[in-house]
């Protein structure tokens, strides 16, 4: 499964985009993460390295600037509704209990919320790599994801899901 970003990575991935071209140097000292510099670049270097910054030298400094798969990477952390249901079912044996475990987290980071034991359930869209990685647990474990624009009550999940 892909890599589960950190709050403090994404913030500074969303100050990249709201930003284009901002010098390295004064988004560090503009953001208010409580990190080292050290961390800091150490953060942009592992975005870079995923391509989901590009940098350039920009005079004497350097500038930074999203790609487009660092927007979709944040389009994927702050979803909006799409008017689909998405269910994940899995039931997973216990001997590949870190796989149950790491699915949930993943699931956790993608806005999904457990309805039951082995149901999770989002109403937001869904990057096609996600479905993707699914598909691909689902040919050696058991993990279903299931869409519908019908659930026959759902005032529970609304609670669980606010507008």
């Amino acid at each position: 499964m892909s890599r589960v970003f950190n709050a403090k990575t994404l913030k500074i991935l969303k100050q990249v985009l709201q930003s284009p071209g901002v010098p390295a140097q004064t988004l560090f000292e503009t953001y208010s993460g409580g990190i080292s510099y050290k961390d800091f670049y150490n953060t942009l270097y592992r975005l870079e390295q995923q391509g989901l910054i590009h940098r350039r030298e920009q005079g004497n400094k350097l500038a930074l600037e999203i790609t487009g798969d660092g927007e979709r990477l944040l389009t994927r952390f702050h979803p909006e509704r799409d008017g689909v249901w998405k269910l994940v079912i899995f039931d997973i044996p216990e001997k590949q209990k870190y796989v149950r475990v790491v699915l949930r987290a993943k699931l956790k980071s993608l806005h999904f919320k457990k309805w039951q034991n082995s149901i999770w359930i989002s109403p937001y869209a869904m990057d096609s790599e996600i479905e993707e990685e699914l598909k691909q647990l689902g040919k050696k474990f058991f993990v279903r994801l299931i869409k519908t624009k019908e659930i026959n009550i759902t005032g529970d999940l609304e609670k669980i899901f606010p507008s």
